[in-house]
């Protein structure tokens, strides 16, 4: 028998199998390697999403501390206190205690 008989004796839902197969395993490799490239690009996206959202709670941490401060200068007796935390002024029954640090340090006798 010559090789180009023994090709014709294989039914033609074999090879119609066979093209599925490749047709798969090309199909396979192409997703594969689609995957492969969006890995690294969903990673990094995945990384800044969490840097982001990190910084979302700092800044609600800060806008929670901001309206506290907000409600606190908006009572009555509000004024006293602020002129006192931004001028540094002091009500005339007062006395201003200014705290000094003990020297610590010996002194040799001459």
């Amino acid at each position: 028998m010559a090789p180009s008989s023994q090709s014709s004796n294989i039914p033609p839902a074999v090879w119609e199998g066979l093209a599925k197969i490749g047709v798969n395993i090309l199909l396979l490799t192409f997703g594969v390697a689609a995957i492969a490239k969006i890995v690294p690009h969903q990673l990094s996206q995945l990384q800044k999403l969490t840097a982001l959202e990190a910084e979302v709670h700092q800044l609600e941490q800060r806008v929670t501390q901001l309206k506290q401060e907000q409600q606190r200068d908006l009572q009555p007796q509000a004024w006293q206190r602020i002129a006192q935390e931004e001028a540094n002024l002091i009500a005339g029954n007062q006395r201003r205690i200014i705290w000094v640090q003990p020297d610590t340090t010996k002194r040799d006798p001459q």
